[in-house]
């Protein structure tokens, strides 16, 4: 494994003197960001820890109501006024509560966060997600994924060669630039077909690193282990089914069969077979652009599997978003936005194969 926490500053922030840096951790990841924080005042960075406990995450949904829920938290619209950079490693240790939280209450809070998630956007401040942090032994239990394996593939795509992992992604970036087809399909009946936008709008690639060129490009966030190029295509070109074949850890829970029908880019079904209703946590309420085609990206890494919670990077595998997708310079706006994964597809971009069965040939 390689040093993680001063991968994280030098290689994933790129940390500078005086950069604010805020570290959010779980209490089975406190040794990790205080590794963290020391690797920052190394460069002459400026880190802070934010300690983010089980009982604290629960406790809002206990005490507060709906309306307190829906107010954004001053603390964090004040300090996105002056930080630079987020290092966030993990959150809560079991999730297993998270299925007990009403409904309507995890509508609530996303509702509250969405002005920090855009003054974030708007501000284009660096964030890195470490997926470390949330490998538990009782988010495993859970989910039912297997510890220690988790733990190992988690371990072996953050230590993946990420020169060649962009050699690839340069690849697909300059086929998500041209104006084209896309056509997704699948055994399962997935066949879904849209249009990128080209020039217009610029592929976000996902490898770890957030360089000058990446800040330039609105483009500020990764997360390790990394591995994906995304992109927001023409939004109303959507037209046919995408199933999603992995299972999507959520609130607690495993969404299974997620399944979205569109048409001139709207979704007009939306099922799952298993614990659809924590897929739609504030579908109801979200404003906008929530049923609206948002997003395709494709993974990279080629030492995650799909089913844990990275799915979205794990090579080969086609991600399909809808909602909000502002952050990938579309023109959607929502309060809610939601991503389903299919590992056996087959791609083609005006004809050409870039994954057959859910291996890049690109």
């Amino acid at each position: 494994m390689p040093n993680i926490a001063r991968s994280i500053i030098r290689d994933s922030l790129q940390a500078r003197p005086d950069e604010a840096i805020v570290i959010q951790a779980g209490t089975q990841s406190i040794d990790l960001a205080t590794q963290v924080a020391v690797e920052a005042y190394k460069v002459g960075a400026d880190p802070a820890i934010f300690l983010d406990t089980d009982d604290a995450f629960f406790g809002q949904f206990k005490y507060l109501s709906e309306d307190q829920l829906r107010k954004t938290s001053a603390h964090c619209l004040g300090i996105a006024d002056y930080v630079d950079s987020y290092v966030y490693i993990g959150g809560v240790a079991d999730p297993a509560p998270m299925s007990r939280v009403p409904p309507s209450k995890w509508s609530a809070m996303f509702q509250g966060e969405d002005a920090h998630r855009r003054k974030n956007i708007e501000k284009n401040q660096k964030q890195v997600g470490v997926a470390l942090g949330a490998v538990t032994r009782a988010r495993a239990k859970t989910y039912g994924f297997a510890y220690d394996k988790w733990k190992r593939t988690t371990e072996a795509a953050i230590a993946v060669d990420y020169k060649a992992m962009r050699r690839t992604a340069d690849v697909l970036a300059a086929m998500f630039r041209r104006p084209a087809e896309v056509r997704v399909k699948a055994d399962d009946g997935t066949n879904l077909r849209f249009r990128l936008a080209g020039e217009i709008r610029t592929p976000h690639v996902d490898d770890g690193v957030i360089s000058e060129q990446d800040l330039a490009d609105r483009n500020p966030t990764t997360s390790l282990p990394a591995g994906a190029v995304f992109v927001a295509p023409i939004e109303t070109s959507a037209n046919g089914t995408f199933h999603s074949d992995v299972r999507i850890p959520q609130v607690g829970t495993l969404i299974e069969g997620l399944s979205w029908t569109f048409r001139d880019g709207r979704v007009t079904d939306f099922t799952a077979k298993k614990n659809l209703k924590n897929s739609q946590l504030n579908y109801a309420d979200g404003t906008g652009a929530k049923d609206r085609f948002a997003s395709f990206g494709i993974g990279l890494n080629k030492k995650l599997l799909p089913g844990y919670l990275n799915s979205v990077y794990a090579a080969g595998v086609v991600s399909v978003g809808i909602g909000d997708n502002k952050d990938l310079g579309g023109d959607n706006e929502s309060t809610y936005g939601y991503a389903g994964f299919q590992s056996h597809a087959t791609v083609t971009i005006d004809g050409k194969p870039i994954v057959e069965e859910g291996r890049l040939v690109a």
